[in-house]
């Protein structure tokens, strides 16, 4: 969990650490949700981060909607003030209606009112965050929640089956990338010299983790490691590479 606490949120990242979370806390929380979502990137479940109410929030949504539009997986959790001041306008500290002013940079948004349902609310958020188009989602944590008790009976805990079922594309889509040949791309319009440009199309994601990670010393059988365990992509070079690339005139 990433994150910076204050009031509501901090006996809630307390008690987090004590059932085994590791919490790393930040200066401002729009990188503590930076980082959140680049773990989700890396490990491809969705990262946590942790807010307080009104002005951290509003640093973490830069952040969250960032990630959205990356299609990052995260799951951003703020605290904010009671329901029935915010609802009916009435004025508190710090009060903002974070849960609206979430939704249009998100996945999906959810308030938590009862500590019962807190199980529900982050697998429905899990399952949001990496399912389809993967994105940031909002959980909404009023003070009364958090500071809410429930009994083992009331609360469930969720495990999320197959939350990103595979969607494989048509015999058809296939049929029409296979069919489209080569790929046409740009290369230098002119030249000003005698220069002769080197065209190169662009790797694919992970081709060149092997020639990198051994230039910074790792050896066969240290990346081979990293691939077994899901680290990095094995990724082959293309022996015919579908990219062709339109040279400008050299006079």
């Amino acid at each position: 969990m990433y994150g910076l606490v204050g009031i509501p949120v901090t006996d809630f990242a307390r008690l987090a650490e004590i059932k085994g979370m590791k919490f790393f806390g930040f200066r401002r929380e729009d990188t503590a949700v930076h980082a959140a979502a680049a773990a989700g990137f890396l490990t491809g479940k969705p990262g946590l981060a942790l807010t307080v109410s009104a002005p951290g929030f509003l640093n973490g949504l830069t952040a969250l909607a960032q990630a959205t539009k990356n299609c990052f997986p995260l799951i951003m959790i703020s605290g904010s003030s009671d329901r029935h001041i915010i609802d009916l306008d009435r004025g508190d500290y710090e009060g903002i209606d974070q849960y609206n002013v979430a939704k249009p940079f998100c996945k999906a948004a959810y308030r938590v009112d009862r500590a019962q349902d807190m199980g529900l609310a982050v697998a429905r958020a899990v399952r949001t965050a990496v399912s389809g188009r993967p994105g940031g989602v909002y959980l909404d944590l009023p003070a009364a929640t958090i500071s809410d008790m429930a009994t083992k009976t009331d609360t469930k805990i969720y495990k999320v089956v197959d939350p990103a079922p595979k969607q494989l594309p048509s015999d058809d889509a296939i049929d029409q990338g296979v069919n489209r040949g080569k790929f046409k791309t740009i290369g230098m319009p002119f030249t000003l010299s005698n220069y002769k440009p080197d065209y190169k199309r662009a790797p694919d994601l992970g081709e060149n983790n092997k020639e990198i990670l051994t230039s910074l010393g790792y050896d066969p059988d240290q990346i081979e490691d990293l691939v077994n365990k899901g680290v990095i992509s094995k990724v082959e070079k293309p022996s015919n590479p579908r990219t062709e690339v339109i040279k400008g005139k050299e006079d």
